[in-house]
């Protein structure tokens, strides 16, 4: 499949453009696709406020986009992960530092692959967010890049949740019904909440522990099945 750019410029996005590093991010869909789960960990209720809608993600471009590239993945993932390999290099040398998620709107072990089979230049560093409470957390590979996971709350995982937190053993996302424009919540049952829509790689600057505080968007704003914490 011929898809000539794997990878989104922050700048195109209104978060990832107040971005403190030149940022680049893989759109996957998150649905089955031919057969594959691309978010095999997401719930129902998180599968029906995903992000996945929000903003330029609701055009129907887009959204073939998006399906396009997930085909590709699923059919040939070693020309999909060569792929990615020469666009972050290609990007990385035009950075002092550059910020990577490779999971914008999918939840796969892209970065394993990639740092597996490919060397990427020292000025990488990677991020994502999670349901999979294995995956979260800071993880440093043998080619010394860092993979910074932050691990995001839904109705079923508080438990591990707050352990996770609790144990300072990775950062945390919650997503709250925040209105646009006004202020993040700065506490929640005790923990200390950031404004995660300040920037999409703070995660990458801030202590384990924290809580990023993000705002319901696109279709989460009407979800009322616990996936959104109302307050």
């Amino acid at each position: 499949m011929n898809i000539k750019t794997l990878l989104s410029d922050g700048k195109t996005n209104a978060k990832t453009k107040k971005n403190l590093r030149p940022t680049g991010i893989l759109y996957l869909h998150p649905s089955v696709v031919e057969g594959k789960d691309m978010c095999p960990f997401a719930t129902p209720n998180c599968r029906a406020a995903c992000l996945n809608t929000a903003g330029r993600g609701a055009f129907s471009n887009v959204q073939q986009s998006r399906l396009n590239k997930t085909k590709y993945y699923v059919s040939d993932k070693d020309a999909f992960v060569y792929q990615l390999a020469v666009e972050i290099n290609k990007k990385a040398r035009k950075s002092e530092t550059l910020a990577i998620r490779l999971n914008g709107t999918s939840d796969q072990p892209l970065v394993e692959q990639l740092l597996k089979d490919y060397l990427i230049e020292d000025n990488v560093v990677f991020y994502d967010y999670t349901k999979n409470h294995k995956k979260a957390g800071v993880r440093t590979f043998l080619s010394g890049h860092k993979y910074h996971v932050t691990y995001s709350l839904h109705e079923n995982n508080i438990e591990s949740f707050k352990y996770m937190i609790d144990n300072k053993l990775c950062i945390g996302a919650a997503v709250f019904n925040i209105k646009p424009g006004n202020p993040m919540i700065t506490e929640w049952r005790g923990y200390l909440v950031v404004d995660g829509d300040e920037r999409d790689d703070l995660m990458l600057d801030i202590p384990m522990g924290t809580i990023l505080g993000l705002r319901a968007k696109g279709k989460a704003r009407q979800d009322t099945s616990g996936f959104v914490i109302h307050i």
